[in-house]
């Protein structure tokens, strides 16, 4: 149930990759001890109803605050402006999500990429800007999917510690030193759907309970289903990390692979146009099938959970494939590093230079498109070219409001 958080490039294969990041997978999503955040309850079995470890996991919105405010520590009970206070003590427990994001990224990072690709003539920049600004994701009940980025106690302390909350403060740290995540460091971004009756008593999806904020305090509780989880694994400054994306298996079918359904982002019948950020549902097919490795290790991963607990949910998803580098890197020189970071050598970077998840990067389903090629342009607040270590977390930082 513990993470793998150092890996050995020079040993490691496709099929090592994965069952590392599975690994991770399972610790993530182990029933979490009530009251500590990302501590795995050694008592629980996997797969017992409840809040995960990386549900008490801090929230990117829970660390970048307006003005670039100092976010409360790690064990604090963090607190929700906005939010009545029962309502903020189970979001700062992880009972709750707090569900405002409908789209890939957040408006606070979607501009500082726009505002660094109006500079650059790469037209691979210029495409990942357009499908961050793509559109939202509907389902079958034509009700957006929802995203949150977390995470663990490594990348926050480094976070908090460096005062990179702060966009003045960071752009100061930046100049002088590169932002490396450390080894250990995790972060990892969910989506989630609203469920139908239907859906929610299925045993089919790994639920919580979500919270939409409406206008005047007032909002509303929602059931919600885990569609999708990318996880990245930091290694400090020699690697570009340890890359997956897991997906629960009725979501879509693949393009080249007929079926039936019942899906929850497909309907068969329909004669829409497949990924169109334009209609609503969204009729979503997975561009690129699963990568073989991963489908062998993801078959032996569902037999264990249903060997485990036959009603556990988790049998019912998947992995797409990981990415990871055998280049050896030093992110620690140039200084300042500028975008785009090269995440290894041609031919290095197992085991494809794509890979996409259909409900996190529904709208962006190309070759050659990846997490790592993607986070190879993540830069700091201030936009500009400076790099932020493959980490998308830091355009959230804002600046003190001036006296």
């Amino acid at each position: 149930m513990w993470p793998v958080t150092k890996f050995s490039n020079g040993e490691f294969t496709n099929a090592g990759a994965d069952c590392a990041m599975w690994q991770n997978f399972i610790y993530l999503n182990w029933p979490a001890t009530a009251g500590k955040r990302g501590v795995p309850d050694t008592s629980a079995a996997f797969g017992t109803p409840g809040t995960t470890v990386w549900e008490t996991f801090m929230t990117a919105d829970q660390v970048f605050l307006a003005g670039g405010a100092v976010p409360q520590k790690w064990d604090a009970s963090s607190t929700t402006p906005g939010l009545p206070d029962d309502i903020a003590r189970q979001v700062a427990g992880g009972q709750v999500r707090l569900l405002t994001q409908t789209s890939k990224v957040s408006p606070a990072v979607a501009k500082v990429v726009s505002n660094t690709i109006a500079d650059s003539a790469g037209i691979q920049l210029k495409q990942i800007e357009q499908a961050f600004n793509s559109g939202v994701l509907y389902d079958q009940q034509k009700v957006p999917v929802y995203y949150e980025v977390a995470m663990n106690k490594t990348q926050f302390e480094y976070i908090f510690h460096n005062q990179l909350y702060n966009a003045v403060t960071q752009a100061t740290f930046a100049a002088s030193t590169n932002i490396v995540l450390p080894t250990g460091s995790m972060e990892l971004k969910a989506a989630w759907k609203v469920l139908t009756a239907a859906e929610s008593n299925s045993g089919r999806f790994h639920t919580s309970k979500g919270f939409i904020p409406g206008s005047n305090g007032n909002g509303q509780y929602v059931d919600i289903g885990l569609v999708g989880m990318h996880v990245f694994a930091s290694e400090g400054k020699q690697n570009a990390g340890m890359w997956a994306t897991f997906y629960q298996i009725d979501n879509a079918p693949v393009q080249v692979v007929s079926g039936k359904g019942p899906y929850s982002f497909n309907n068969p019948a329909s004669s829409a146009a497949p990924n169109n950020n334009t209609t609503n549902p969204t009729q979503v097919v997975q561009v690129f099938a699963d990568d073989p490795s991963s489908t062998t290790e993801t078959a032996q991963a569902q037999k264990m959970f249903l060997t485990a607990n036959p009603k556990s949910p988790w049998q019912y998803y998947a992995m797409i494939a990981t990415q990871w580098s055998q280049t050896v890197l030093d992110l620690d020189t140039p200084i300042p590093a500028t975008i785009p970071l090269s995440p290894g050598k041609p031919g290095q970077i197992l085991p494809s230079t794509t890979l996409m998840n259909p409900v996190l990067e529904t709208f962006m389903q190309t070759k050659g498109t990846s997490c790592m090629g993607c986070h190879s342009i993540a830069t700091i607040a201030n936009s500009g070219n400076t790099a932020s270590g493959f980490s998308f977390m830091f355009g959230r930082a804002q600046a003190p409001a001036k006296p």
